[in-house]
């Protein structure tokens, strides 16, 4: 038990999170642009059926249980809810894929906008939807590059200024 939730509050509601953290505005994703701020909240929720499901494993209290299980089963709601939100939204042609659909595509580097770079061993990630086949805009083909190589030159950084540094003052 937080002793600071029975002293300050009488085992009230408190504004805070389960740490005694107060609230504040860190808590509220406002992008300005719906689908990127629908997507964190399917995030968060996401995130938050993981530390439940987690926390329901960890327990052997009967209680303690159910009142996970029915957390659960709410953000299992509140993902489901997101997804539909998020399809509704990009089948109203408001926004599409990728956030934000208002930068001009031939300003990007196309060439490399639909390429997966496998940096790691093997070559299974190559079968993945990700690597072939119609990309999810629909704007392009999903390419499977291994082992890409470095797109320029060997970064030449200046030499670190001594005073920045604490060292070698005069």
């Amino acid at each position: 038990m937080n002793p600071q939730h029975a002293i300050v509050s009488g085992l009230g509601a408190l504004p805070s999170d389960s740490v005694g953290y107060p609230w504040n505005g860190r808590y509220i994703v406002a992008s300005g642009n719906l689908l990127a701020d629908f997507r964190s909240n399917l995030h968060a929720e996401s995130q938050g059926r993981l530390q439940a499901v987690r926390m329901y494993e960890m327990s052997d209290d009967p209680g303690v249980k159910d009142t996970l299980s029915f957390m659960i089963a709410r953000d299992t709601m509140h993902q489901n809810l997101w997804l539909a939100a998020i399809e509704d939204l990009e089948s109203s042609g408001m926004e599409t894929t990728p956030v934000p659909s208002s930068f001009p595509q031939e300003l990007e580097k196309s060439e490399f906008a639909y390429q997966f770079w496998n940096h790691s061993e093997g070559s299974e990630s190559s079968e993945g939807r990700w690597a072939k086949g119609k990309s999810m805009d629909g704007k392009g083909e999903f390419e499977y590059v291994a082992n890409p190589q470095p797109l320029g030159p060997e970064p030449v950084p200046p030499p670190p200024e001594p005073k920045l540094h604490g060292t070698g003052m005069k």
